[in-house]
């Protein structure tokens, strides 16, 4: 029996703070005392969920450790035993991407408050102290990208995107073309040309050095909520598109063109590779994750992961196993196989 409770404030009443970290996480088996409190805490949660969703997850880069972030804030899980390590402070009252620098050196957290401001803070790693903070966008940053160690590339609902210079903590460029606001954004690994998608319908191509609008990809008929390129060298880039329309679609960014989509039973709202990029991740609106042939694009394994949506999901750098975060802070340890396999789900504590 794996229980968990999604209403750590009740539970730290009953248990106190000092024992909830431990408690709340991971009871195989729990004493009669603690079987009543989590029967509370499930009685409570549906009249009073208080645990926003987690929006953004990221695994560290040696895959110790994967961070959270929601609007409750960034918080450190170890793994895989997806224990509460510490909570990183942050500016922004809304978190939607997290991405660390390609030395794994620094973290980008993405965020900002609607209709206000959006902006890309940057953490050292693994201290999380600040470095910088990267203002000037007037909505929403919704995702991050970096290009290599000095620039990276963020996305916003102003409808722009704005590289920076890390270093001197300056813009250097922003891309305008989107017509609504942009939700994602990769870059290739020729690390000159960045695709974009938005609310909008549409993927953007765009060369880094010069800023022109490559290609505009109109297929979707629905906003697209995530890209993701497929890992691997030496063979022509593919990225993976999520959107509200129910389908996964793949594209070939460099010269324009949709290559084949599987339309899913349930909204992909976040979308990631295996670390061989031989099939596609999918986070769905019915909390499944589903693994998809990206050959025949059918869905070879349908994988319950979370209650209620499945926001963000991270692919681990060396086992290939799959974090998932959902309402009510939930975080949770995905093994795709054929036992299809799942673990250790908590809420924040």
């Amino acid at each position: 029996m794996i229980a968990s409770c999604h209403f750590p404030g009740l539970f730290r009443q009953l248990v106190g703070p000092q024992s909830m970290r431990y408690k709340s996480t991971h009871l195989l088996s729990p004493t009669p005392f603690f079987a009543a409190c989590l029967c509370i805490c499930q009685l409570v949660r549906a009249a009073a969920a208080t645990e926003p969703p987690v929006t953004s997850i990221a695994f560290a880069p040696d895959g110790k450790s994967v961070l959270a972030g929601s609007q409750a804030g960034l918080y450190v899980y170890s793994w895989p035993q997806v224990k509460l390590q510490r909570k990183i402070q942050v500016a922004a009252l809304n978190i939607h991407d997290l991405a660390f620098s390609p030395s794994g050196d620094r973290l980008a957290v993405g965020g900002g408050t609607p209709a206000e401001e959006g902006v890309v803070e940057i953490f050292s790693w693994p201290g999380g102290d600040p470095v910088k903070t990267l203002s000037g966008h007037e909505d929403a940053v919704m995702a991050v990208a970096w290009r290599d160690e000095s620039s990276v590339a963020s996305a916003s609902l102003d409808h722009s995107i704005t590289i920076w210079d890390t270093r001197a903590g300056r813009a250097t460029r922003v891309l305008k073309g989107h017509s609504r606001g942009v939700s994602s954004i990769c870059f290739l690994s020729d690390q000159q040309t960045l695709v974009s998608a938005g609310i909008d319908q549409s993927l953007r191509v765009w060369t880094h050095g010069t800023g022109v609008l490559l290609h505009s990809l109109n297929q979707h008929t629905r906003r697209v909520h995530a890209l993701a390129l497929r890992p691997g060298e030496g063979r022509m880039p593919v990225v993976a598109s999520a959107s509200r329309d129910r389908t996964v679609r793949l594209w070939q960014p460099t010269i324009g063109r949709m290559v084949r989509f599987v339309r899913l039973k349930a909204e992909p709202l976040n979308v990631a590779w295996l670390n061989d990029g031989s099939s596609i991740v999918a986070a769905c609106a019915d909390g499944h994750i589903r693994i998809i042939d990206p050959d025949s694009v059918e869905v070879t394994l349908d994988i319950p992961a979370v209650d209620g949506w499945a926001y963000s999901l991270a692919v681990h750098p060396a086992d290939g196993s799959i974090v998932a975060g959902g309402r009510n802070g939930q975080v949770r340890r995905v093994i795709p196989g054929p036992a299809n396999d799942t673990t250790d789900r908590v809420g924040r504590q």
